[in-house]
Parts: structure tokens; sequence; C-alpha cells
């Protein structure tokens, strides 16, 4: 049913300018076998108001799409089927689509990670959360982003320490890295912190030396697209280090490096916890959790913590314009969804009683970007405006959506209490006692007798 709702509502021309040029250039790839333009009109391509290709002369002299690996190498089984290669032939639909089919196939890695320790219908509704009520919906399966290939990585990552697959933590560790280069911090934090906790090298050495395959090919690519020997494909390497070194694109004092980290997080129209109040009902919970969380889940969320650290120093909180929510912050969102999934078992009386409504009025919110791509506020007014708020300007009638879905959050919070009845803790031993009498053998990862 998700993937029928994200297909419905996949963005069909206003993208934003990364997204048409990384689709471009998997288009470019499937249909004609080369990922340069030299001689194409590009100028005849279909764009939208303000709409423009990050395209340029490379070093290697042939004109290319300046994007990440994953955002294009992603997008190309999308393109293989399609048939003509002149300008009018061109669409982001079919990349729209395999956006919406890669979120429900991490949605689906989430799954058989969560499953290990807590019940069916807790799991699906705390999915159905994550991918109605969040900008997973209005961003990563709207758009073919590089966001949405980091997503496939980090709950490919969960789903492989949940059943302590560590080649498969690097192989995802390696999927996230190509769509964001930084991603390396989660899979590198997420196998050294394991591998310490447990005090298991093997570990490290497994997911590193997959993950380090990855990173290696990264190198190889941007060397036969662009003509550099780089990991970060289509972004020049010393923007991204001046970015690092200044506090990004906002200024280089250490109140702009200061506000730029914030904005982040409460800016009325970039800020997580804005969009997603769900995050600050549950954190006492996941505080109260926090010692009987999966060791793995509490080493995730800490990685992303780290990664939106660093993603605050190399760009501007804003992320750039037409875009519904957040985008820079899906990789916390997806990273810290373990946790709060489980953590959630915890949650006092208070956060119990507001969980369903406070998931309607984000179903409500983040409808009203998936569905339409009509509310967006330049990103210099990104601490004095939001999308939502032009939205309630312009159609005030869109409060009662708002109140309908409120409601509609808070009947079903009630009808999932009175059919499966109150949050249940997790299954079994959500963590170790300690590291040497949790794994005293290699396993095969799978769950024990009863857990299911």
């Amino acid at each position: 049913m998700l993937l029928v709702v994200y297909i419905a509502t996949v963005a069909r021309d206003r993208v934003v300018n990364d997204v048409l040029s990384a689709a471009l250039a998997a288009w470019r790839i499937a249909t004609t076998g080369e990922p340069w333009f030299d001689g194409f009109p590009l100028e005849q391509i279909p764009t939208a108001p303000h709409q423009h290709l990050w395209t340029g002369l490379a070093d290697n002299g042939h004109v290319a799409v300046f994007r990440s690996p994953g955002a294009i190498a992603a997008g190309v089984p999308a393109y293989l089927f399609g048939r003509g290669t002149e300008p009018q032939d061109f669409s982001v639909v079919p990349a729209g689509v395999l956006a919406a089919v890669l979120v429900v196939a991490a949605l689906l890695l989430y799954a058989r990670a969560l499953l290990t320790v807590l019940p069916t219908a807790q799991v699906v509704a705390a999915l159905t959360a994550l991918a109605l009520t969040t900008p997973i919906w209005s961003n990563a399966a709207n758009s073919l982003w590089p966001h949405t290939v980091t997503l496939v990585g980090i709950a490919g990552m969960a789903w492989a320490c949940s059943r302590e697959r560590w080649w498969l933590l690097g192989l995802f560790g390696g999927v996230a890295l190509w769509g964001r280069l930084h991603a390396v911090l989660v899979v590198a934090l997420l196998g050294l912190g394991l591998a310490l906790w447990r005090r298991r090298a093997v570990i490290a050495v497994r997911a590193g030396t997959v993950s380090a395959g990855f990173l290696g090919l990264a190198f190889v690519w941007t060397h036969e697209m662009y003509g550099k020997w780089e990991p970060t494909g289509g972004y020049d390497a010393s923007s991204v280090a001046t970015n690092a070194t200044t506090g990004g694109p906002g200024g280089s004092g250490l109140v702009d490096r200061t506000v730029n980290q914030l904005g982040l997080w409460i800016s009325p129209d970039r800020g997580i916890l804005v969009w997603t109040p769900v995050l600050l009902l549950l954190l006492p919970a996941v505080v109260r959790s926090w010692r009987v969380l999966p060791d793995w889940s509490r080493l995730l969320l800490a990685a992303g913590l780290a990664y939106t650290f660093v993603q605050g120093l190399i760009n501007h909180f804003g992320g750039g314009v037409n875009f519904y929510g957040y985008r820079l912050t899906l990789e916390l969102l997806a990273c810290s969804f373990p946790a709060y999934a489980m953590a959630a078992t915890r949650a006092g009386p208070v956060g119990r009683r507001l969980l369903g409504p406070v998931l309607g009025l984000q179903l409500g919110v983040i409808s009203l970007g998936a569905v339409t791509e009509s509310f967006f506020v330049p990103v210099t007014e990104a601490w004095t405006d939001s999308s939502l708020a032009l939205a309630l300007r312009e159609f005030p009638w869109l409060i009662g959506w708002l109140a309908l879905t409120t409601l509609i959050g808070a009947l079903a919070g009630q009808v999932y209490a009175d059919r499966f009845g109150p949050l249940s803790a997790p299954a079994g031993p959500a963590a170790p006692a300690s590291p040497r009498a949790a794994h005293p053998g290699r396993g095969s990862g799978r769950a024990a007798p009863g857990r299911r």
C-alpha cells in the first residue's frame, strides 16, 4: 500500500536542480552507454521556472553532470527500458518511481531488523509512522535524492547488525557512502564501536574491508566520469574542504557555525525537531531505555548525530530550495529510527496519550508537501518562514485538514491500544550484560527460539 501511495505522489516536473541533474545523467548512461553530454543540446531539456542543470566541463574535457555517484548510479535501472535519446524523451518520473521502490525496500529492511525484538503489529505501526509522517515521504520517496540511497544503506546496516552479518554491514555502508560520501562516518563508527564493545575485531575487519571497496570504487567512478582521482564524485573536493574549515557557506565565525548547526535542528523551514516533534515527545523514553537498547541501535543513533554535526560543517543548513520539510537530516532520522521504535515501549503516560495525535498532525503536515509541489519558501527565509506557514496563508481551510488528521491519529492510537494493548517492551534481553558473555561463539545471527 505504501508503494502505491509513494508512486502516486512522486514529483513530476518541479523537482530540485540536484534531482533533475542526477536523473538526466542516469538517463544518459542507460540510453546511450556513456555519461557525458558532448554535443548534446542540454538547453532543450524541459525545465520548470528557476530550474537549471548542474552541468559543466570536467577535468577530462567532457561535459558532465556534477552529482554524487550514488544519486546517478541508482537511477540508471529506471531508464534501462526507455526508448529515445533526444531531449524530449527524458522525464524525471521513472527515477521518482524507482525512489519510491527503494524507500519501500528500506522499510522492509527495517522491518526485518525490528521483528527480531518487537511484535509484528508494533513494527508495522512504527514503519507506517516513519513512512507517512516524516519527510521520508515528501523527499526521499518523492524524488531520487542522494538521501534515498543513504536511507537504503542505513536501513541495511541496521538489518545486518540485527543478524550479525558483518559483511553485509560493510556492503550497505558502502551503499550509504555512495549516496553521501560523509556517510562513511556512520559505517565506520558503527563497525568500530561494535568491535570495541563486543571485543571482536572481526566485526571492524569485515565491515571495513567491504565498505573500503566501495570507497575505492567511488575513486574509480570519479576518475572515469570527471578525470580526477577523488571519492567526492561531482562535488569539488576543494569546496568541501573549504566549507569544513569555514563553517559552511553560511560564514566562518563561531556564531555563523553555531547558527548553521542550530538550523538543522530548529529552523522553522528546515529543523528536524520542528517537522518531526515526535522525536522530542519520545526523547525521555529513549533516555529511559538507553541502557537496555541493543548496542547496535545506540551506536547507530550516535553515528547519526556525528554525521549531522559534520553535515553542518560542510553544507548550509537550508540545503537548497524547492523541497518540503528537511533533507540534510534525513540520515539522522534514519539512524535514530530503530532506537526510537524500540524505546517507544517505555514512553510515559503523557507520551503514550500524545503519540497518536502528534503523529496524526505530522501526517497532515507532511502530506501537503508530498501530494503537491507548490509550497516552498526561499532558502534565505528558512529562519523566518516555512512551507507549512505558506500553505496555511494561501489556503486557510487546510487548518481543518490538520485538525482532521490529528483526530485520526488520536483515534488510531486508541484503536491500536484496544486491539493490541499497550506498547510491548522488546522481547528477550535487548543488550548483552557483558561483551564476553554475549558472544561466546560466532553464531548464525538468527533469533533465539521463542523471540519471534
